[in-house]
């Protein structure tokens, strides 16, 4: 009897190209766009400035390009720093099933994957194909068991499938794959540390996903060169975890990969902010498009579920927060600059405008209102929707309501508002004309020579 670990390779290097579905692949090089997007949107962060430097300080051979830039590191230096990009603004994709529950962002994983195609000098298939395999098995692990029950970050997702599609990308066997994976999972597993209700969120949310990626390259690097591990390292962790877990854990999910896709069901966010709190932007700014400001508010009410209207978004630290990573995670946060702004993009970040008296004081006003029924519709049909309903200083009433939010897979953006998105990330940050070449160029990919066009369209102007 096959190991998960052992289904899991198989599935990675069987999957070909033509046998993945039109509406599959599609959704792969969407996803490709954003993802390259949302790195780039955060090139001039902190957090990429940082590991940046780190990467180039550390030198060592000229593997693959640090994107943004025309540099060359090794390959798990690349992918520490794209990770960090692609995650640090919080605008990546992220999965949803057609119940509710948490799940994860599986873009964290496709800085590595693109990093190390480069280096193998893969073709732009080759790259989409692992895309496709590495948002299949992540979902199927997301479907298996809840991370965070454990105590675990989803990110361990991240950890546990990468090490395997790395490996077909190099050019391992599907046995190395499996010591890849039992390597990461002895190794790699994520515990979460930083998103809890109640304290604010550090750096560390987007670094996390560069450590973890730069982790799992070495275990598929170190599994090629003969490093073994156990191969039943998942069934190991999952009798451990099982003890710690609330909900079953159901490794059916794994064994049935292949008998469904479900790389459409990603969403791809119009905001960048967390998941749950997109639908509360959506209707603020149905508010303010339909003439409502913030200086004749006297009271918002947003009625939601427990997501969006408790756990960190909701929590009484979310009405103060003290950082991006906080604010992106903070309902009163981006529903307050919705309605100031007009708009919610990065850079209402910009210049920690969470510490004016402005923003304080009409996230004062806003009151958050869990409603079971809401909730109900959240864990059986995944609804995410939000009801908003705003008292002005003249007397008047105004309601927005968002069944689910834009990007979701059951309202999911066009071509033009993904080029829209794009261009917002990229904003000062590249020149106007790469949104539109780095859509155009995941529309066609497919040789290496497209891969290689893909990579340089990256390396970006600062203004």
């Amino acid at each position: 009897m096959k190991t998960l670990a052992e289904i899991m390779a198989d599935y990675a290097f069987s999957l070909t190209y033509d046998s993945i579905p039109q509406e599959a692949m599609t959704a792969a090089r969407r996803h490709l766009a954003d993802s390259v997007a949302c790195a780039l949107g955060a090139y001039n962060s902190a957090a990429a400035r940082a590991v940046r430097r780190y990467a180039v300080e550390q030198g060592g051979r000229k593997d693959a390009t640090i994107i943004g830039t025309e540099q060359k590191v090794p390959v798990g230096l690349a992918a520490l720093v794209g990770g960090t990009m692609v995650r640090y603004l919080d605008a990546n994709d992220i999965y949803v099933f057609s119940r509710g529950g948490p799940s994860g962002h599986f873009s964290d994983g496709t800085p590595a994957l693109l990093a190390l195609a480069e280096k193998h000098g893969r073709s732009g298939e080759d790259l989409l194909v692992c895309l496709v395999v590495s948002y299949e098995i992540q979902a199927a692990l997301a479907a298996s068991f809840n991370f965070w029950d454990c105590g675990l970050h989803a990110e361990t997702n991240v950890a546990w499938v990468v090490p395997i599609v790395a490996a077909r990308l190099m050019g391992a066997t599907p046995k190395e794959a499996v010591h890849a994976c039992g390597l990461a999972v002895a190794t790699g597993t994520v515990l979460n540390t930083w998103l809890r209700p109640g304290y604010n969120v550090p750096m560390i949310k987007g670094v996390a996903v560069g450590l973890v990626l730069e982790r799992a390259l070495e275990a598929a690097e170190l599994a090629a060169l003969g490093v073994m591990a156990t191969e039943d390292a998942l069934e190991t962790v999952f009798s451990s975890l099982g003890r710690l877990s609330a909900s079953a854990i159901d490794p059916t999910y794994v064994e049935q990969l292949g008998s469904r896709w479900t790389t459409p069901r990603n969403m791809i966010k119009t905001y960048p902010a967390q998941l749950y709190t997109q639908a509360a932007i959506e209707a603020a700014l149905s508010l303010y498009r339909n003439g409502i400001r913030a200086d004749r508010v006297r009271k918002v009410t947003l009625y939601g579920h427990r997501s969006v209207c408790g756990g960190v978004q909701g929590s009484p630290e979310a009405f103060a927060p003290t950082s991006q990573e906080a604010a992106d995670h903070s309902t009163p946060y981006v529903m307050a600059m919705a309605l100031l702004r007009g708009r919610l993009t990065s850079r209402e970040y910009d210049g920690s405008p969470w510490e004016t008296s402005e923003v304080k004081a009409l996230m004062s006003k806003i009151e958050l209102v869990r409603e079971p029924e809401r909730d109900r519709a959240m864990d059986k049909d995944g609804i995410l929707g939000v009801r908003l309903v705003a008292k002005l200083t003249d007397g008047r009433v105004e309601e927005a309501v968002v069944r689910q939010p834009k990007g979701h897979p059951d309202a999911p953006l066009s071509d033009a508002e993904l080029l829209e998105k794009m261009t917002s990330l990229l904003d000062g940050v590249a020149p106007a004309d790469t949104p539109r070449r780095l859509l155009a160029l995941c529309s066609h990919l497919s040789t290496p020579e497209d891969l290689k066009a893909l990579i340089e369209a990256c390396h970006i102007r600062q203004s």
